[in-house]
């Protein structure tokens, strides 16, 4: 069985994950300005765990952020890119417990990306890699109880609801709570082989 950790210090760089219409990689300087449309985007941003983005300099923070997470081997949070190499989301592994074999997911899109299974797809890309590569035992999502269309993707995928915690997160004034949910790597192989 594969130490996670080994694993993943043992990466020269992101893992590129490829799908039928999108593909998985390390995000780049020159990426900013497309990370700062989707998370300046009220409609992304409604059930996030922080505020829209205001100012471009905040998506460059958040791309030196992720890479110093990946040099650090805390995250994988590769962007999301279409055919042409255009940004058009994130998707990440991050808070990984070596010990106990997992680690949590997260995703966002481009609004307009919405409701074409683009977010199944890249997550479906990261799960299957998490559990094959480090061989995971269990990857757990949180989502706002409100996010319907996030509950939906987390349900196609197999994960679980195991409960709700309320009044997780501050979003500026205001608590919200948080729902869990867990898959495990066994589910995974019987839905995927």
């Amino acid at each position: 069985m594969a130490d996670p950790n080994s694993v993943l210090n043992d990466l020269p760089g992101f893992p590129q994950l490829q799908g039928p219409r999108i593909r998985l990689r390390g995000p780049r300087a020159e990426d900013a300005a497309a990370v700062f449309e989707v998370f300046s985007d009220p409609a992304v941003m409604r059930y996030w765990s922080s505020t829209p983005m205001r100012e471009l300099a905040q998506a460059e923070g958040r791309i030196a952020e992720i890479l110093e997470g990946f040099t650090q081997r805390r995250l994988i949070n590769w962007v999301v890119v279409d055919r042409g190499d255009a940004v058009i989301g994130t998707c990440t592994l991050y808070n990984f417990v070596a010990r106990h074999r997992r680690a949590e997911l997260g995703y966002a899109l481009r609004s307009d990306c919405w409701g074409k299974g683009l977010a199944r797809e890249a997550t479906t890309l990261a799960i299957d890699w998490a559990f094959r590569a480090l061989e995971l035992h269990r990857i757990e999502a949180d989502i706002d109880p409100r996010n319907e269309a996030s509950r939906k993707v987390l349900e196609r995928l197999g994960f679980a609801s195991e409960g709700v915690m309320r009044q997780r997160f501050f979003i500026g004034d205001d608590a919200t709570d948080s729902e869990i949910f867990g898959l495990l790597a066994g589910d995974w192989a019987a839905q995927h082989g």
